[in-house]
């Protein structure tokens, strides 16, 4: 199978900017857009180019490592995204760690600035402290209450004596192609970015109908028992959204299908398979017409069954 190139789906060189990124898109865009009369397959593949090389040239992405932080400063978090946003390498909200704030109410010393006071022991509240030297008297301020004569005794209660306020912020981050449930995902600290390393564990949430089993995605589809009979046309859930596919007739408990490249992005840019798996419902309850009907099939399929018997 040949690899996916993003590159040469937009026309450009692989040392080609953001900036020629963006012209080679909106060119080809313009061409390509089903409103345009372009094929939807043609332009969604240009759009993924578009994703894949804008996140390659982003500063801030994350990236896939394959063991635990074993020591140092870093949060280990988790990350919640749905089945799509994994499989096609989306873009989401991060909340991270940021600089501390210093404490508006203490300014950073810790101690409440309208709390109790106390007098300072070192100058008996004067402020000062004066000492003689070769004839000569000094005064100095305070050291210990900086010239204050007294001394702030409890702790702040907006920062709990820390002198600073924790500080969090949104970042947009892209989920690199590739990562699969349980993946740990790296994201280093940095000017731009948190104030320390931040790991995150990715969970996955599971639609009903759209569901990572280990690394494969899969499709599950329920088919009414007639439809199973009849077989015809079925609407499935693809990372596109939905669409009709046919199924055949007498179709069995169990019975699956695979949609050749459908299925989750792989690091590279290509496609995994999309297994579409069958399962045959039944309704609890019946109308009584429906049950009616279904005897009468039973007794002519019993019957069909005799005389097949009986020309053995």
């Amino acid at each position: 199978m040949k690899s996916f190139d993003p590159y040469q789906v937009l026309g450009i060189k692989p040392e080609a900017g953001l900036a020629e990124i963006r012209r080679a898109f909106r060119e080809k865009a313009r061409l390509l857009h089903p409103d345009a009369g372009g094929e939807v397959e043609r332009f969604l593949e240009l759009k993924r180019s578009y994703e894949i090389l804008c996140a390659r040239h982003s500063p801030q992405r994350l990236r896939l490592v394959r063991e635990r932080p074993s020591g140092g400063n870093y949060l280990l978090t988790f990350l919640d995204v749905t089945v799509r946003e994994l499989a096609l390498g989306a873009t989401v909200t991060v909340v991270v760690p940021d600089r501390p704030l210093r404490c508006p109410r203490c300014q950073g010393r810790g101690v409440d600035p309208e709390g109790k006071r106390e007098t300072c022991p070192s100058c008996a509240g004067e402020g000062r402290l004066a000492f003689d030297s070769r004839r000569r008297r000094y005064e100095i301020a305070c050291p210990r209450c900086g010239g204050e004569g007294y001394l702030l005794v409890e702790t702040c209660p907006t920062c709990r004596g820390r002198g600073e306020l924790p500080q969090e912020k949104e970042m947009a981050l892209r989920i690199p192609l590739g990562a699969r449930p349980g993946d740990l995902l790296y994201l280093p600290a940095g000017p731009d970015g948190p104030v320390i390393d931040v790991y995150f564990e990715l969970q996955v949430h599971n639609q009903e109908d759209l569901f990572f089993e280990e690394d494969r995605l899969v499709s599950l589809v329920q088919v009414p028992f007639w439809q199973a009979a009849l077989g015809g046309k079925i609407l499935i859930n693809t990372l596109e959204g939905e669409e009709w596919i046919v199924i055949p007739r007498g179709l069995n408990q169990g019975f699956s299908m695979v949609l050749k490249q459908r299925g989750a992005y792989l690091e590279d840019g290509s496609r995994e398979d999309l297994f579409v798996r069958f399962k045959i419902v039944f309704p609890e309850e019946l109308p009584d017409e429906v049950e009616r009907l279904l005897l009468k099939i039973a007794q002519i399929m019993e019957k069909k069954e005799d005389s097949h018997e009986l020309a053995r």
